[in-house]
């Protein structure tokens, strides 16, 4: 029997089946692979660069219109009048202001107006330094774009400046060879082109470029090189003077002649190929040029100068001109130089806030300090209000015999000793809650303290100039006694030098210090500094003490005015830094106040002022080689340095303090009295001398007054002490391991007065700074038990 079929046909449809869709995948050839990656790659990097250009265009979009905005700083029509300026200072009685001194150019430059300048110059100094001057706005950027070329292999081009440019570069003396001095100048062109006319521009130029042998402009030069004035000098003349300024020493007539030949006969030939002058006015000057002559210098008997005026302005002036040039360069953004052309001929006003009568005074007395033991010694104060104003300063000790002399309190960058601890560690570790008032801290060394390269081992330090340490002792005595070895261990204790450092430069304004002293220790806690301060910035950083914990920036001049009684410069409504809260700064110049009215450890004595609350601290450097005085009345801060030009031991250390207490005497003279600034948040209490611990907050009296905030400030204790306690000062010993007996029948009285001790509060000698006061052994000092209470 067959098999039945499996497949019927009468079913069949004539269709094949669907067969399942087989796909065969063909690999891609390297080649296709790789320019695939590469349009990806291309793809990502335009992108990249897309938006790196959107960026960087908005960024110097931005820029430039920075640049456009700044003013130009140039005011030709006062520059044209070589206009006089003013200094007035306030009557002190009426509060009006009065003139009280003038300040002129004496340069060799002569003005010309733009009528009495020939045709011929003018159209000389077109055709060869910018001849399409009368049709662009300031910018010939055919030249510009050549110049910009240029730039880039790191060469400087001249002639691609227009006269525009070019008056602006001579007038804000900027030599910088960079895109960006090119982008300050474009911008400035602009705006100058806006604000006068092309003959003004070239008036200006004529009268402000160098031609060569200190001759500012055309009118100085015709008289030197000819001997007559510009308007009668002939074309072949003004030629050679126009071909001068683009390098007046290549081209200087009496010294290279025929160089200056060859530049006037150039001139000559643009001029003609330019169609300005005819050929028969060529020809001429070509003629001249030829068998042309020079005057030169003449000798002359210098007669007048034996009658030159003498009047040396005084030390305040002086600074006042610094201060001034400085604001006005940064203001204008132009060199220092063009400031200084500024402030002598464009008729400014300057309101200075000199105080005449202490200025006078200031000077006087520094005159008359004791030189007896120290024959060469000198000198530099600065009396500062706690708004930052300057009232009187002095450079020297010696009468002063010209203008912009070295001024040692202003320019001299110094060691200041221990006058730098109230400034940084301790005020920090209050700031920052770490001590109080009677914080009880170490004073003892640093078991690494210094590196000794010779031994590859470091050594304790530093050393006490009283030549022992004393423990634990209270943060008053710290400061009166002058500790050095508390200082670095509060230095430690907040977090280092490189925290000082930051507030130094932030808030303090401190210029001259250098990036070793971020680092080392002993900088800005001692005063050992690699850089220095100045007596000024020292007497600025102090005024946070009496001033809510502000800093001001110093000043010299209320404002300033332009030659049309605009202000440009105003220090009236200046912000000032918040150094320190308020209540630090109260607390420190409390215990500042307590080292003047405590001391028997320092010089600070000798700054006492009679019916008045003052606050202040010494300083001296190693071998008595500098010494400081920087303390405050309720009316102001003055800051004081005497030592040598060339370091050397000092054999009287008292004049500091001295000074301070004769000038600040006779500034308080007549003042009516008040109390310091002090912060109402900060509470008065009576602490206990040995402790620190607060006896009452109710009755606050005696010799122990601390001053604490609410959150900040120790427990309360017990009244007694032991004021029997002494302390040996020639044991061995230089730790305070003393023990100190405690009496139960005298733990609840309450006396309040201690024996002192005064050995020699100051700084190391084996450091940057040292107090070198005899200690006096014959006196008690109560020194703290061991304590749970910690700051």
């Amino acid at each position: 029997m067959r098999n039945k079929r499996e497949t019927d046909i009468s079913s069949y449809t004539g269709k094949i089946p669907e067969q399942p869709e087989i796909t065969y995948k063909r690999s891609e050839s390297g080649a296709k692979r790789f320019f695939k990656g590469l349009g990806k790659f291309l793809l990502t990097m335009f992108s990249i660069f897309a938006i790196a250009g959107i960026i960087t265009a908005v960024s110097l979009g931005i820029y430039i219109y920075h640049l456009a905005s700044e003013p130009t700083g140039i005011d030709l029509k006062a520059k044209s009048m070589n206009q006089t300026s003013r200094i007035f200072i306030k009557d002190s009685d009426t509060g009006e202001f009065t003139e009280a001194r003038k300040l002129y150019d004496t340069e060799n430059r002569i003005w010309v107006d733009n009528q009495n300048i020939p045709q011929y110059m003018k159209e000389a100094q077109v055709a060869i330094e910018d001849k399409r001057f009368y049709e662009h706005n300031g910018v010939d950027w055919q030249r510009t774009l050549s110049a910009v070329a240029m730039l880039a292999t790191g060469k400087d081009s001249y002639g691609g400046s227009t006269i525009t440019q070019q008056l602006i570069k001579n007038i804000t003396d900027d030599n910088e060879v960079s895109i960006n001095r090119k982008l300050r100048e474009i911008c400035k062109a602009f705006k100058l082109e806006q604000e006068y006319t092309k003959d003004q521009i070239l008036e200006a130029y004529l009268n402000v470029v160098n031609f060569g042998n200190n001759c500012q402009g055309v009118e100085a030069a015709a008289q030197l090189y000819f001997g007559k004035s510009i308007k009668d000098c002939s074309l072949a003349e003004c030629a050679a003077i126009a071909g001068i300024t683009q390098n007046p020493s290549r081209w200087n007539p009496l010294i290279y002649p025929e160089n200056n030949k060859e530049r006037r006969e150039l001139i000559l030939s643009e001029m003609y190929d330019q169609e300005i002058i005819s050929k028969q006015e060529y020809d001429a000057a070509m003629q001249e040029s030829a068998n042309m002559t020079f005057v030169g210098f003449k000798s002359a008997n210098n007669d007048d100068d034996e009658d030159e005026d003498n009047d040396v302005q005084n030390w305040y002036y002086d600074q006042l001109f610094y201060d001034l040039r400085t604001d006005l360069a940064q203001y204008y953004n132009i060199s220092e130089g063009a400031a200084s052309e500024k402030i002598y001929t464009e008729g400014l006003k300057i309101y200075c806030a000199m105080d005449e009568k202490m200025q006078e005074y200031i000077e006087k007395e520094a005159l008359k300090i004791d030189k007896s033991a120290d024959p060469s010694i000198e000198l530099g104060s600065v009396l500062m209000d706690f708004d930052g104003r300057v009232i009187a300063t002095v450079g020297s000790s010696n009468r002063k015999t010209t203008d912009l002399a070295w001024d040692r309190a202003a320019h001299s960058a110094l060691q200041p000793g221990s006058s730098i601890k109230p400034l940084f560690c301790y005020p920090i570790a209050i700031d920052t809650k770490q001590l109080y008032f009677s914080s009880k801290v170490n004073d003892e060394p640093l078991e690494k303290y210094q590196f000794d390269a010779a031994s590859g081992t470091y050594i304790s330090g530093p050393q006490n100039a009283y030549g022992s340490y004393l423990g634990e002792i209270l943060l008053p005595d710290a400061i009166e006694r002058s500790s050095n070895a508390t200082a670095v261990q509060v230095m430690e204790l907040i977090g280092g030098p490189t925290v000082a450092y930051e507030k130094a430069l932030t808030k303090l304004n401190f210029k001259h210090l250098n990036e070793a002293d971020a680092h080392n220790i002993g900088a800005l806690s001692l005063g050992g500094l690699t850089g220095g301060v100045t007596v000024r910035e020292m007497a600025a950083a102090y005024t946070y003490m009496g001033n809510q914990g502000l800093y001001h920036k110093p000043y010299t001049y209320y404002y300033i005015t332009d030659s049309e009684d605009n202000v440009i410069l105003d220090n009236r409504d200046s912000v000032p830094k918040q150094a320190y809260s308020a209540e630090t700064a109260t607390i420190m110049n409390r215990l500042l106040h307590y080292n003047i009215e405590n001391t028997e450890h320092t010089r600070a004595n000798y700054a006492r002022i009679s019916g008045w609350d003052i606050a202040g601290k010494t300083g001296t450097t190693d071998n008595d080689q500098d010494c400081w005085f920087c303390g405050m009345s309720p009316y102001g801060v003055m800051a004081t340095w005497t030592g040598f030009d060339s370091p050397a031991h000092i054999n009287d250390t008292t004049r500091s303090a001295k000074f301070f207490a004769n000038v600040m005497g006779e500034y308080l003279k007549d003042k009516e009295q008040k109390e310091f600034n002090l912060s109402p948040n900060v509470i008065a209490a009576t602490y206990n001398p040995v402790t620190g611990l607060v006896v009452s907050t109710d009755y606050v009296s005696g010799k122990y007054i601390g001053y604490y905030t609410e959150d900040n400030m120790p427990a309360f204790g017990s009244a007694w002490y032991d004021e029997d306690y002494s302390y040996d000062w020639n044991s061995e010993s230089s730790q305070s391991s003393h023990d100190y007996t405690y009496d139960p029948q005298h733990s609840d009285q309450s006396s309040h007065h201690s024996s002192e001790s005064s050995g020699s509060g100051s700084e190391s000698s084996g450091s940057a700074s040292s107090e070198s006061d005899t200690p006096d052994p014959g006196r008690f000092d109560p020194v703290a038990p061991e304590s749970s209470e910690n700051p």
